[in-house]
């Protein structure tokens, strides 16, 4: 789809109605192209961590590359701490401080440590670690923090190694604080809901997000940024747009594999399916040394 947008009359205007398919390989994200200004950035932790940071902080910002770009993450050091956000729209997931925990260390070794000091006698200091998970999905996710020990299989009260996450619900109608003292996050998180609306109405994804930032711009949210970066918003909405129906349809015919996979390894094992077999011939009165002999030639013929 080919546009052009009009700044005096605040319109967009088709020229071509063909879509342009946007390219796959796009690595930036909105929620990192608009946070990775540093005034942006300081805005948005003061307002999730309940800090009051002046403007004139310097906030160094870990730049993202292409093993880094897997990730939504936004990182940067602010003092004496290394401040990382991770801005997640799908469905909630506690194996976050995991995926957490490879970022950082990439952070760490690309970024900050100087590792011809690592051998030395001399202690190696980092920046104080804060996670933030900024969870923008639509399904209900009750917790408030999470914590890589969750994941190990023996629990200790003293874990050896510990990485803490706290979630931020930004969902615009959460009632989260945070979007009432950043107005770029607010902003942000309206933008995302204008288009779960409008694609709830039954519009192409396509007319979703170019209506939802002409919203925006119309009621002077985001208007400075999304005016001169329209084309790139638009880019890299609907390649997030496209890569989360991507994931999810991946995820679900994993689901269906893996529940296949099951069922065979069960069928082999009697179970489920062979002990269900037994038990509907026995309560059909078949003899118990006759069913057992009748399960088991079916779950051959199924093998």
């Amino acid at each position: 789809m080919y546009l052009w947008y009009n700044l005096k009359g605040g319109t967009i205007i088709m020229e071509n109605q063909i879509a342009q398919k946007t390219e796959r390989n796009y690595k930036d994200t909105l929620f990192r192209s608009l946070f990775s200004d540093s005034k942006n950035f300081l805005e948005l932790y003061n307002a999730v961590a309940d800090e009051n940071y002046p403007d004139n902080t310097i906030v160094k910002a870990c730049p993202s590359n292409e093993l880094l770009a897997k990730f939504n993450d936004l990182a940067a050091c602010i003092g004496n701490q290394l401040i990382v956000f991770y801005e997640h729209q799908s469905t909630p997931s506690i194996n976050m401080p995991l995926r957490l925990l490879s970022y950082v260390t990439d952070i760490l070794n690309l970024h900050i440590i100087d590792k011809r000091k690592l051998f030395g006698n001399t202690q190696v200091l980092i920046p104080t670690p804060k996670f933030y998970i900024l969870y923008n999905g639509t399904e209900i996710f009750d917790n408030k923090v999470i914590r890589l020990s969750d994941a190990f299989i023996t629990q200790e009260p003293e874990p050896a190694m510990e990485l803490t996450a706290k979630i931020i619900n930004i969902n615009f109608n959460s009632g989260e604080l945070a979007l009432n003292r950043s107005i770029k996050l607010q902003g942000y998180s309206f933008l995302i809901e204008e288009i779960r609306k409008n694609t709830m109405t039954g519009m192409t994804r396509d007319n979703a997000i170019t209506t939802a930032i002409n919203s925006c711009i119309k009621q002077d949210i985001l208007t400075d940024y999304l005016s001169d970066h329209y084309q790139e918003v638009l880019d890299m909405l609907t390649w997030e747009y496209d890569a989360e129906a991507e994931k999810a349809i991946l995820t679900d015919e994993a689901e269906k594999r893996g529940e296949k996979r099951g069922e065979k390894r069960g069928e082999k094992r009697g179970i489920p399916k062979g002990i269900d077999l037994l038990a509907d011939l026995i309560r059909s009165g078949t003899p118990l040394e006759d069913a057992v002999i009748k399960a088991k030639k079916a779950q051959l013929e199924n093998d």
